[in-house]
């Protein structure tokens, strides 16, 4: 179906205006519909479960979050409220305050429900495994596959690729076993937050349930948090000591995905975060 059918099968209006967002693999939309309704949407011509998860975890981090009302979807469709901003400074600590309080979300053991996408690249999150050690979790479903695509394509070389996998022996002792399972939201960069009219609005999740660190990792790639933000997560959530080691294997994981997705431009940045881990 187009998204002027399921926008009809979902909310029984007819589109009145649609502005293309942006278009890639998903296409996005700015949509008015005849009852005056402005909707977000996403839309995508291969039929699969990306789309149905991203409203799944949608609908799970509004409990704890303010993320923008599913109002229907499909494995080619998400039809999305569409979220106004607003220019409030006072967003940034709020939004230290709420992911504080969403890490408290906890599980018993890591990864997640079902496996999802890390922007285009999948996430594999080691569905009825039961891991409770987090080093093990992140070496063999977060770096490895990143890991093992890019020499596959050619994006590091030989030499890189043996460096890389040094850093398995380091992760035991740089990554407690003490480590409890968090609910992230998983592709935390600034863009990923809109600075809502009344408050921060979380969009474009990757989620799962890991350490909550490896959420702040991203923050610091491409900044647009500020020191509110950072003073903010640590009142209600402070951080344990050796949290600027570990930094940079979080950090690692997103460099490595963004190289498999947009090229060596951040090749740099994976040589810097391996260096810094075998350097600790």
């Amino acid at each position: 179906m187009s998204i002027d059918q399921h926008i009809k099968s979902h909310l029984g209006c007819k589109v009145s205006n649609k502005k293309t967002i942006s278009t890639r693999e998903t296409s996005s939309f700015k949509i008015l519909t005849s009852t005056g309704l402005s909707i977000f949407a996403k839309y995508q011509d291969i039929e699969n479960n990306n789309l149905i998860n991203q409203a799944s975890e949608l609908v799970l981090l509004s409990e704890s979050m303010n993320t923008p009302k599913v109002l229907g979807f499909s494995k080619n469709c998400l039809l999305l409220e569409w979220i106004e901003t607003s220019h409030n400074s006072n967003h940034q600590a709020e939004i230290g305050k709420v992911l504080s309080n969403l890490h408290k979300r906890t599980n018993q053991y890591f990864g997640f429900d079902y496996d999802n996408t890390i922007g285009e690249m999948p996430q594999y999150n080691a569905i009825n495994q039961s891991v409770t050690s987090w080093s093990y979790f992140f070496w063999e479903y977060r770096l490895l596959f990143q890991i093992k695509y890019a020499f596959k394509n050619n994006l590091i070389s030989s030499k890189e690729y043996k460096k890389l996998f040094l850093i398995k022996s380091k992760l035991e002792n740089l990554l407690s076993s003490s480590i409890k399972p968090s609910l992230l939201h998983g592709d935390l960069w600034s863009g990923n937050v809109i600075n809502g009219i009344n408050s921060p609005v979380f969009i474009d999740t990757s989620c799962y349930y890991g350490h909550s660190e490896a959420d702040l990792a991203l923050t610091y790639m491409f900044g647009g948090f500020s020191n509110d933000f950072y003073r903010s997560y640590e009142v209600y959530s402070p951080l344990e000591s050796g949290y600027e080691l570990r930094k940079p294997i979080y950090m690692l994981y997103h460099y490595l995905n963004h190289l498999n997705i947009f090229g060596r431009s951040y090749h740099p940045g994976v040589l810097s975060c391996t260096n810094q881990i075998l350097d600790s």
